[in-house]
C-alpha cells in the first residue's frame, strides 16, 4: 500500500518532532545536571570561606581576651584587695573554660563503623544510618564524663563549655557551631580511673564497642585541653545607671 503525499509529510514531521523532543530533554537533563553540580559547588565554596571566617574569627577572640588578661594583671600590681578579685576573677575563668588547662584524665576515640557498613551493604535491610557516629552517642558519651566529675572537655580540640551544643546537621556534627567529622577525638580532664569506669559502663562507649565500632577508651598521665574560643552571649548584660564605664 502507498502511502498518500500528505500521508508522508505527517510521518516525517512526526519523526523528526520526536527525535527533536528526545534531544531536548536529553540537553535539559545535562543542563539541569550541569546547573545542579554547580549550585553545590557554589554552597561548598560559600561554606568553606564562612568557617575559614569563623575560625579567624575564634582566634582574634582568643588572642583579645590574652590582652585583656595582661591589662587586668597590671593594674592589680601592688594591690592586695585588686589581687583578691583579679585570683577569683582567673578562678571564675577557669570554671567558664576561658582557660587552657593541663591534667590527667582520659581519651576517648569515636569512629564510623565503616567495615561494618561495607558488610551489611548487600543485606536487604542495611541501613547506613546504623554504622554511623551521631550527635547523641556524643552527647551520651559527655553526659557519663560528667558524671564521673570531669573538670574540662574538648571534642577535636573544641573546648565544651556551659553554652556548648552538639547536634546533627544532615551528615555532619556540629559542635560549637564548627562542622566536624569522625574520628571524634574526646579528651576529658578528670580522675582516669573514675572516668573510665562510668565511660565504659555508661550509655554511649559500651554499646558501640558492642556494636562493632572501632572505639577506644585510653587513660592518661596529663592533657592539655585548650581554652573556648567562640563568643559569648551578652543577652542580658547591661550597663549600671547608665555608666558603661563600670561594666
Amino acid at each position: 500500500m502507498r502511502l498518500k503525499g500528505w500521508q508522508l509529510l505527517i510521518t516525517v514531521v512526526s519523526l523528526l518532532s520526536g527525535v527533536l523532543m528526545a534531544w531536548q530533554y536529553g540537553t535539559l537533563t545535562v543542563i539541569q545536571a550541569e546547573t545542579s553540580q554547580s549550585r553545590k559547588s557554589a554552597l561548598t565554596a560559600v561554606i568553606q570561606d564562612l568557617e575559614a571566617e569563623t575560625a579567624r574569627m575564634e582566634e582574634n577572640i582568643l588572642a583579645l581576651r590574652g590582652q585583656l588578661d595582661q591589662l587586668q594583671r597590671a593594674q592589680v600590681d601592688g594591690s592586695d584587695e585588686l589581687s583578691v578579685l583579679q585570683a577569683e576573677l582567673i578562678e571564675l575563668k577557669n570554671l567558664a573554660g576561658l582557660t587552657e588547662i593541663t591534667g590527667p584524665g582520659v581519651t576517648v576515640v569515636l569512629d564510623d563503623n565503616r567495615s561494618g557498613a561495607e558488610a551489611a551493604r548487600l543485606l536487604p535491610d542495611y541501613n547506613p544510618e546504623n554504622f554511623i557516629i551521631h550527635d547523641k552517642d556524643i552527647r551520651w558519651l559527655v553526659n557519663d564524663a560528667k558524671r564521673g566529675g570531669a573538670g574540662a572537655i574538648a571534642i577535636n580540640g573544641h573546648r565544651l563549655v556551659n553554652i556548648s551544643e552538639i547536634r546533627c546537621v544532615g551528615p555532619v556534627i556540629f559542635i560549637n557551631s564548627t562542622r566536624m567529622a569522625p574520628p571524634y577525638v574526646v579528651k576529658i580532664i578528670g580522675d582516669p580511673d573514675t572516668l573510665e569506669q562510668l565511660i565504659s559502663t555508661g550509655d554511649a562507649f559500651p554499646i558501640l564497642k558492642w556494636e562493632d565500632f572501632p572505639v577506644k577508651l585510653t587513660k592518661e598521665a596529663s592533657i592539655t585541653i585548650p581554652a573556648y574560643k567562640g563568643s559569648l552571649p551578652l543577652n542580658y548584660i547591661k550597663p549600671i545607671d547608665g555608666d558603661s564605664s563600670r561594666l
